[in-house]
């Protein structure tokens, strides 16, 4: 059997930000039913970074895969003008175990990371059209803008980054697409009166204190998946609904909920449901907390549904 290689161009033409959205929306729910499935990643640490494993089932309507992600994680590579992520899916034939396919994984990661933080906020805050604050202007600022400018769910948007050059450079392409952006001094300014946040970074400790955020806000914490990191204060996930990907994945990785349990206690912190189940259950509610929080880990299903998807479109050409 030919084992077919599909590249970073094939996969940014099919797996557009709209199918991404619909795709993860439907594989997330897809998980909460029992029909994707995937343990925890597994880390390999090496002298200059990590190297790890997600293997994931998917068996939903009109998409049966099977494969695994493989992903290495060098941050010295910024200094290098390379990637720090890079990424690749092996894909097998789910009826016979066969290896079908090598998909390249680095949009695949970009875009539908930053889809489940869309279906994250149309599912969860209170108001997700409105002043979104981007906290990173590095791939997945980027990432985010363009699936929040794709869904129609940001007004303007304010944008705060260590570089300088790469706030501008985000900024600019937000004023291209006709929003107002405008780039802040700190954290704290971009935050502040924001509808629907996104962190980004590669932050080790809280990017803002909790009173920066305004009630009734919305956060998506997508950088802070190793347990050593977070970019959340303890006290703010102390006041919030907090939901996940995976309650498993996240105990285990989500720097964020296990430093703020380290500093506030168990009791302080919770998980209320996973995105997918309330994906599924589209009148399941929680009583309001001051805000509402989306622990984004990442979880080999995802990637799996990508991959997949684009070999079925790939082969429809």
């Amino acid at each position: 059997m030919t084992v077919r290689h599909l590249d970073e161009a094939t996969v940014a033409r099919i797996l557009t930000p709209a199918v991404a959205r619909d795709l993860m929306r439907r594989t997330l729910a897809a998980s909460a039913r029992g029909e994707a499935n995937g343990p925890v990643r597994s880390v390999l640490a090496t002298a200059k970074g990590w190297f790890a494993a997600m293997p994931a089932s998917v068996a939903m309507d009109g998409l049966d895969a099977l494969g695994a992600k493989l992903v290495s994680f060098f941050p010295q590579n910024a200094a290098l003008a390379l990637p720090t992520h890079q990424a690749a899916i092996a894909m097998f034939d789910p009826a016979s175990g066969a290896f079908v396919a090598l998909v390249e994984g680095e949009t695949i990661t970009e875009r539908r990371t930053a889809a489940v933080s869309v279906v994250a906020t149309e599912r969860l805050a209170l108001k997700p059209l409105g002043t979104l604050a981007i906290l990173g202007a590095g791939v997945q600022g980027f990432a985010h803008l363009e699936a929040f400018l794709d869904a129609r769910l940001v007004t303007n948007v304010r944008i705060w980054s260590r570089t300088l050059a790469s706030a501008e450079r985000l900024a600019s392409r937000a004023r291209e697409a006709g929003l107002a952006a405008f780039i802040a001094a700190d954290p704290a300014a971009a935050v502040r009166d924001a509808d629907v946040v996104v962190t980004a970074t590669s932050a080790s400790e809280p990017l803002f204190a909790a009173a920066d955020i305004t009630d009734g806000a919305h956060i998506n914490a997508v950088g802070a998946c190793v347990p050593s990191r977070r970019e959340l204060p303890a006290d703010l996930l102390a006041e919030a609904n907090v939901y996940v990907d995976s309650i498993d994945a996240t105990w285990q990785e989500s720097g964020d909920l296990l430093l703020a349990v380290r500093d506030l206690g168990c009791e302080a912190i919770s998980i209320v449901d996973e995105l997918g189940k309330m994906l599924v259950n589209p009148s399941l509610c929680h009583a309001a907390r001051r805000v509402t929080i989306f622990e984004s880990v990442g979880l080999g299903i995802e990637d799996v549904a990508c991959a997949a998807y684009v070999m079925i479109e790939v082969a429809r050409l």
